[in-house]
């Protein structure tokens, strides 16, 4: 073996090295992030995995004219155990450093808490604590960062989207949960009704346009009401439906507050089919008490001589008739000034073998004797024989809830004598992978007479909850003295005033209508596309619109799948068959080919029996020419 001569002076610095490196002490391992979630720490690294979380945005620059944008986001140095949330605490300036909320997301949405808050400034933090902690310093698992600030400089909620020149603003913040009824009294004081009976007063008394005060007319219900979904007055007299029953709410002893229930009328059909009920109540130009009546099933038979009706009866509560029937679930009626009477009915939505398609919600006019239908026919499309069509179809379990009738003049001409429906919004009891969720927005119909006595409309969504911000649920509207419309939501409680101020010439037209002239090709004006839009839209020969599943707007989801653009795609569906083959199969043998994602059964089955094959041409046309 060949010896390597290595000089004296290199061994020498080689030593050295070797000596400098044994007395270097060894650098701490970083623990790693199962180390800092077990706890088994030195107390260098507790110190360090008590690090105070790392507050994002907004910093205190921050100012905010509208709640709904402001997010409180943060960061921390490692993710939480499952036992562990953080706890975040907002409050306002002066005010008690109070907790909000615990949660493992490291970002909140503060628009339902400033809700009832006022302008000015507000302060926040948060800390790392264990579920189960009282929330004492003691428990805090990390540091608490510095305070950060933002300023909410005005009063502004635009929960929902409004038509340009329309503007919401939160009026009440009412001190009861569920509210089922918004109206005003003949004094023109706002009066609320809570599903478990209790009765509000909200009164504006500095006239900012916030009902500060609230004064409790019936607080205490006790078991003595349940499910209350309607209120009126007459004569001086309450009036409240709940359920089976229809009563006189009174101040027996004069002390200002309402104490004592009087039923007028009891053992009406009520929860024999989840919700439905007798509903709300009107009294019409010929002093007579409306109400409506919901169905003891989701699609039938008949059960009960009173369900799925419009009853009729003297203010005392005799001479009881059916004025109208053929009513899934009418839950809300509005008269004209003209003593015409409408109300929306709600849709089934529970498909099985005796109901293969999901069929539409209706606005109808309602007129004396004549029958809308259920449980045999639905929409415009069921107009036939001895049964009465709707004014127009509603977007399938859209729950449409409260309705008025506008003929005030403090909107635009186009938005007079025309009906504003609340659409709770719901899914229907389908596959959960479609998720389904109509409604949770205000609609506008236009009436036009139909030279038969009747009306016909088209809507158009007019206020859209923010349901990126949360869940909203409009439940009921009404037009104030003062011409706006009042609108309240389920969840949060609230009442917002809706008023005008813009351009006088603005035109009310179907956003509808509009979005589908704009998303249809150059031969749109062509009559055999109107003729598809007609039928896809309203539906023919008995068979229902097709709008009540596939919807047209872009990112909207429905039963079925959008048909936005379907002509650039529906040639690749299936293989020898071209866009027009396709979607013309599709109509007539809605099974043979189910797109990805959605269920088969749910399409209307018999197109094929009832449309002609001119209506098939004219409906592939116009499919064909819808884009995106």
């Amino acid at each position: 073996m060949k010896i390597v001569d290595i000089p004296m002076n290199k061994i020498c610095i080689l030593v050295l090295l070797l000596i400098a490196a044994a007395c270097t002490p060894a650098p701490e391992p970083t623990p790693d992030i199962n180390t800092l979630v077990e706890g088994t720490l030195t107390a260098r690294d507790q110190a360090a995995a008590r690090a105070a979380p790392t507050l994002v945005s907004p910093d205190s620059d921050s100012v905010f004219d509208n709640i709904a944008e402001v997010k409180l986001v943060w960061s921390w140095i490692r993710p939480l155990a499952e036992d562990e949330v953080y706890d975040l605490r907002v409050w306002a300036e002066g005010a008690d450093h109070n907790g909000i909320a615990r949660t493992q997301d490291s970002q909140f949405d503060l628009t339902n808490w400033l809700l009832d808050r006022k302008p000015g400034k507000y302060y926040w933090t948060v800390v790392v604590v264990k579920k189960d902690s009282a929330g004492s310093p003691e428990d805090e698992l990390s540091n608490t960062p510095a305070e950060y600030s933002f300023t909410l400089s005005k009063y502004d909620m635009n929960i929902m989207d409004l038509p340009e020149g329309f503007q919401s603003k939160l009026y009440a913040r009412l001190p009861i949960t569920q509210p089922t009824v918004v109206t005003f009294d003949s004094s023109g004081a706002m009066i609320v009704l809570a599903l478990d009976g209790h009765i509000v007063k909200m009164t504006d008394e500095d006239h900012d346009g916030y009902a500060e005060t609230s004064t409790m007319l019936f607080d205490d219900p006790g078991d003595k009401v349940n499910y209350a979904v309607g209120l009126a007055f007459h004569d001086g007299k309450t009036y409240v439906s709940d359920a089976g029953r229809i009563s006189i709410v009174s101040d027996s002893d004069g002390d200002g507050k309402l104490d004592s229930i009087q039923p007028i009328i009891e053992g009406l059909p009520t929860w024999k089919h989840t919700f439905h009920s007798n509903n709300g109540i009107v009294f019409g130009p010929d002093n007579k008490l409306y109400v409506g009546i919901g169905a003891t099933t989701d699609h039938g038979p008949l059960q009960d001589k009173y369900e799925a009706s419009i009853l009729r009866m003297n203010p005392d509560g005799s001479d009881v008739e059916v004025f109208a029937t053929g009513f899934r679930n009418p839950y809300d009626l509005t008269f004209s000034p003209k003593g015409e009477l409408f109300t929306a009915d709600n849709s089934p939505d529970e498909p099985d073998d005796t109901l293969a398609y999901l069929p539409p919600e209706e606005l109808d006019f309602v007129q004396q004797g004549k029958n809308y239908g259920f449980p045999y026919v639905y929409g415009v499309a069921g107009n036939i024989g001895e049964y009465t069509g709707p004014v127009t179809d509603f977007y399938t379990s859209s729950a449409s809830s409260g309705l008025v009738y506008y003929s005030a003049d403090q909107f635009p001409p186009a938005y007079h004598d025309g009906i504003f429906v609340a659409q709770f919004g719901t899914g229907a009891a389908f596959p959960k992978q479609l998720a389904l969720q109509n409604g949770q927005m205000v609609v506008f119909v236009t009436l036009t007479a139909d030279g038969k006595g009747g009306y016909t409309g088209k809507w158009q969504p007019f206020a859209r909850f923010r349901t990126d911000l949360a869940v909203y649920n409009p439940i009921d509207v009404t037009v104030g003295p003062d011409g706006a419309l009042y609108v309240m939501e389920w969840n949060t409680g609230t009442v917002y005033r809706v008023t005008y101020s813009g351009n006088e010439q603005i035109e009310a037209t179907s956003e509808a209508t509009t979005e589908a002239a704009a998303s249809t090709s150059a031969d749109a004006n062509s009559d055999l596309v109107a003729q598809g839009e007609t039928i896809f839209r309203s539906g023919a020969n008995g068979a229902p619109a097709c709008i009540t599943c596939h919807l047209l707007e872009n990112g909207a989801t429905g039963v079925g799948p959008s048909l936005l653009g379907i002509s650039e795609i529906a040639g690749s569906r299936v293989s020898g068959l071209s866009a027009e083959d396709y979607i013309r199969q599709s109509i007539l043998r809605p099974n043979d080919y189910v797109v990805e994602g959605y269920a088969s059964g749910l399409m209307y089955q018999n197109y094929a029996g009832q449309l002609q094959t001119s209506d098939v041409d004219a409906l592939v046309a116009y499919v064909l020419s819808l884009k995106k």
